[in-house]
């Protein structure tokens, strides 16, 4: 400190200390100044002296900071930390001497009360005693005696205390997925300091797996060669940028992206059959998630009859035209996987008959009745037949039929022959014709050039 004194009126200066002093009739206007301090020892019966009023500036406060706690490490202003509740404190300003308290507050304006008197505050005593995760900011302004406050100095905090979330995954745990290309995703969510990408371990079935991170969307992507048929076990680790870090996730799902095989055998492998209903054997795997279904079809490009799978299929109808005969199959996994077909063959040699339509109508007729006569080339022949929708009728060795009162409008006739060819009493159904005769008519229009119609309108069908 440097200074000067002068009784005759001078002034007395200083560096670092503000003084004023008065020490009698000879000294009253001189001054002693510093600009930290004021000092007015006076003397009685001075000829002159003022009142002394504290500049406002003097009340700011210049310094504050934060600590983990009152003997803990110093917390960084302005960067994501994980401490929720900090130790703040401060220095008191240049009028000290003056300062009766402080006014303090999180993210807003310190108010006119006093809430200590000393300069620091653990928001740990306080409540909740944590500050919520996001970014605060601490103020603190000081009160001298006369109530005047100074300028309040800041802190901006930064609080992660929460780990990331994962808030979904595909596929989930325990699903069973049939595409090989199929990719994992975990999305994860930290509203704070964002996920790490570099704190992030992927495990596949206990081995570190390659992937992708997308920081904007917070999606972790596994590369699908990553993973077997069969089941699969993942693990995801993450944490924040400031180190928290939940528990892991831990699931597994299957893969199963191989089809199933098989094989069919038509009749027990045998080369001809005289019936158009054979019994399919049929065998298939799958080693992951079983055969479920078969599709049988007697034709390559379908269509196909699926059903569930097994085995063996009996009567199942072949196509009823003599010679070469394949049916095909196709099976299909729990997982969805269809196999490529396969197939067997069978010669089919048909001993049911032939069936004629000799006689009855066709095309129009305006008569309501209508007689047909029928016949079988073999020989020896019962007959069953059906008008329109009617069930087929009994079996019977009648080759002809009348129907009377019909309505105006579209008929359908069908009849087929059968012939006893095996020990077996009864008509089975390889032993009928499986392809009936048919002929189809209407009632009610002038024949043949159908010049008018008698009745109500009518509809030209047949029924298939």
């Amino acid at each position: 400190m440097t200074g000067g004194t002068s009784q005759g009126g001078g002034s007395v200066s200083s560096t670092r200390y503000r003084q004023q002093i008065n020490i009698g009739e000879g000294t009253a206007g001189n001054r002693m100044s510093s600009s930290r301090f004021r000092m007015l020892p006076g003397v009685l019966a001075a000829a002159e002296s003022s009142a002394v009023t504290t500049p406002l500036s003097d009340l700011d406060v210049h310094v504050v900071k934060a600590k983990t706690s009152a003997g803990g490490a110093v917390i960084a202003a302005g960067a994501w930390q994980p401490d929720a509740a900090p130790f703040f404190f401060w220095e008191s300003p240049a009028a000290g001497i003056e300062v009766v308290g402080y006014s303090y507050a999180i993210d807003t304006e310190p108010d006119d009360t006093i809430d200590t008197a000393g300069t620091s505050w653990d928001v740990a005593a306080a409540t909740p005693g944590t500050l919520t995760d996001g970014q605060h900011r601490f103020s603190v302004k000081a009160f001298n005696t006369a109530g005047a406050s100074g300028a309040a100095a800041m802190f901006e905090i930064w609080v992660d205390a929460t780990p990331p979330a994962i808030t979904s995954y595909v596929p989930t745990a325990g699903q069973l997925l049939a595409a090989s290309g199929t990719r994992v995703t975990v999305t994860t969510s930290d509203l704070a300091s964002g996920v790490d990408p570099d704190a992030i371990l992927v495990q596949v079935n206990g081995r570190p797996s390659a992937h992708r991170f997308d920081a904007s969307a917070g999606v972790i992507t596994v590369s699908p060669e990553a993973f077997a048929e069969g089941v699969n076990s993942i693990e995801i680790r993450l944490a924040d940028a400031v180190g928290n870090a939940p528990a892991p996730l831990i699931w597994s799902f299957t893969l199963d992206a191989t089809p199933p095989s098989g094989t069919i055998t038509i009749n027990g492998g045998a080369d001809t059959t005289t019936s158009v209903y054979v019994t399919l054997s049929l065998t298939a795997e799958d080693a992951v998630s079983g055969v479920a279904r078969m599709l049988l079809s007697n034709e390559q490009a379908g269509p196909y009859v699926e059903e569930p799978f097994g085995t063996p299929r009996e009567l199942w109808r072949l196509n009823a035209v003599r010679g070469a005969q394949r049916v095909w199959v196709k099976f299909a996994d729990v997982a969805g996987n269809v196999s490529a077909p396969v197939f067997d063959d069978i010669s089919l040699w048909l001993l049911s008959p032939e069936t004629v339509i000799t006689g009855g109508p066709s095309g129009a007729t305006l008569s309501p009745s209508a007689m047909f006569s029928f016949m079988c080339p073999e020989g020896g022949c019962v007959f069953s037949y059906a008008f329109d929708h009617d069930a087929w009728s009994a079996w019977s060795s009648q080759m002809t039929v009348e129907r009377t009162g019909l309505a105006t409008g579209n008929h359908y006739f069908r009849v087929k022959a059968a012939k006893e060819s095996n020990s077996t009493s009864g008509i089975q159904a390889d032993e009928e014709d499986p392809s009936p005769a048919e002929r189809t008519w209407v009632v009610g229009v002038n024949a043949p050039v159908w010049p008018s119609l008698q009745g109500p309108p009518i509809k030209l069908w047949r029924l298939d």
